[in-house]
């Protein structure tokens, strides 16, 4: 039983006196500073401190910090009941990838470092004028970037995912996606570009303006389409009753002509003369008074076929016998 609980003692002893390395994984833009803690309660005789495997940095009780360089350099934030140091490492390079921390008779603890590029973002064409309802189509480039970034639009504020597609170019990526918009009123069209190592994303912005048709040219357009159809209106019904007029006025004169005529054949040949051979002027007798047995009189009046030809022609001469 007291062996037992001797090596119970032992364990919780040396996991209270285990260094503790932060963060276990960091994202920085290449060129950039990373920085790493690593501390325990009680003080260690040596610290030493690897990237990727080689050492770099060594601090001990007696001689303190060993091989500092511009590159690779520590800070001592030690407290009571607390050994701590921190690790930095200027002008991160892709290759950066571990860093290692290990106290005197411990294990090495190791943590991830994700180096990362930070590329351009464009808008192509950028600011757009369009009428009103039209569509506009944005697309945006993300170019250079590390790993392959996040993409999205911002409208007025108001965020819009987007399809993204990427090539790679060397080791960095280049990316691109297309947004369309309905232009109904002026708008701020955004690009936003992030990776893990930014705390906020790159951005560009292009503008979009909207030509609207104004209620006041509408009303313009209506007035002058509506006076235009009343002229055409007004001049048809002048047309329609000028016309009206000269015909109804052609047929009325017709007529009086065809009266005109009955009249002077009327007057011509009157009907109180009713005596036998003395209606036509052509009778010719046959030489006995009173007792004519036959005669020979001229029509002097023959019905036309039209009007044309009854003045045209005159009368003509029939020759009847007539037996009594």
């Amino acid at each position: 039983m007291d062996v037992f609980r001797l090596g119970l003692f032992l364990l919780i002893t040396v996991a209270g006196v285990s260094a503790e390395l932060q963060p276990l994984n960091a994202a920085v833009l290449r060129g950039s500073e990373a920085r790493f803690n690593c501390s325990r309660t009680l003080t260690s005789s040596v610290m030493t401190w690897t990237v990727n495997g080689v050492l770099v940095v060594t601090i001990t009780e007696a001689s303190g910090v060993l091989n500092p360089t511009e590159r690779f350099s520590v800070t001592n934030f030690t407290t009571p009941g607390n050994y701590k140091w921190e690790f930095t490492i200027r002008n991160v390079q892709r290759n950066d990838t571990e860093v290692g921390c290990q106290l005197t008779n411990e294990g090495i603890q190791r943590a991830t470092l994700s180096v990362q590029e930070r590329g351009s973002v464009e808008i192509v064409g950028g600011n757009q004028t369009k009428a009103e309802g039209a569509q506009a189509d944005f697309q945006c480039r993300a170019v250079g970037w590390f790993p392959e970034p996040s993409m999205s639009w911002s409208v007025n504020g108001a965020e819009q995912s987007c399809n993204r597609s990427s090539v790679t170019e060397g080791s960095v990526f280049n990316s691109s996606c297309t947004l369309t918009v309905t232009a109904i009123r002026n708008s701020s069209v955004q690009c936003l570009v992030t990776i893990p190592a930014l705390l906020t994303p790159e951005s560009n912005t292009a503008f979009l303006t909207v030509n609207k048709i104004t209620k006041r040219d509408q009303t313009v357009l209506i007035a002058i389409t509506v006076a235009f159809s009343a002229a055409a209106l007004l001049f048809l019904i002048i047309y329609g009753i000028v016309f009206f007029c000269l015909r109804r006025k052609k047929k009325s004169g017709y007529q009086e002509e065809i009266k005109r005529a009955q009249v002077q054949a009327q007057n011509r040949t009157p009907a109180s003369q009713n005596v036998r051979g003395r209606d036509n002027r052509g009778y010719i007798t046959d030489g006995h008074d009173g007792h004519t047995t036959d005669g020979v009189w001229f029509t002097n009046f023959n019905r036309p076929q039209n009007l044309d030809e009854f003045f045209e022609e005159g009368p003509r001469k029939h020759r009847h016998m007539t037996l009594v």
